[in-house]
């Protein structure tokens, strides 16, 4: 995997698709048709669009799902009070804002996943 940072505020759920289907952040944001902020049913959008199997639905963090997928897009709410997307791989957090992270995830509460069967 190759973190891929995010080129403005508002475009995390961009570049962790680039990230996934070995695109870059423009390509994207072009078949995406948006440099703005996603919801996860423009990011399965595009995951579908590039060929990319994954889990049928975002599955919160609970008692039943306490642990992410090894492989997900994860929704995190920030402790500055915005929702980001990220992505875990292998034991690692490839954040397109706050760059690569081994060990703890500690810039927000990560609430749900999507898991990625690639």
């Amino acid at each position: 995997m190759k973190l891929i940072m995010q080129p403005t505020p508002e475009t995390c759920g961009q570049a962790c698709i680039a990230m996934i289907a070995g695109k870059t952040v423009e390509e994207v944001i072009k078949d995406m048709k948006t440099s703005g902020p996603t919801s996860i049913g423009q990011l399965i959008e595009a995951l579908d669009f590039y060929g990319i199997k994954h889990a049928e639905r975002n599955t919160r963090i609970s008692k039943k799902n306490p642990v992410p997928y090894e492989f997900s897009i994860l929704t995190v709410h920030t402790s500055s009070g915005y929702t980001h997307w990220t992505l875990l791989y292998n034991g690692k957090y490839y954040d397109p804002e706050f760059g690569l992270i081994e060990g703890e995830y500690t810039y927000g509460k990560i609430t749900s996943f999507l898991g990625i069967y690639k």
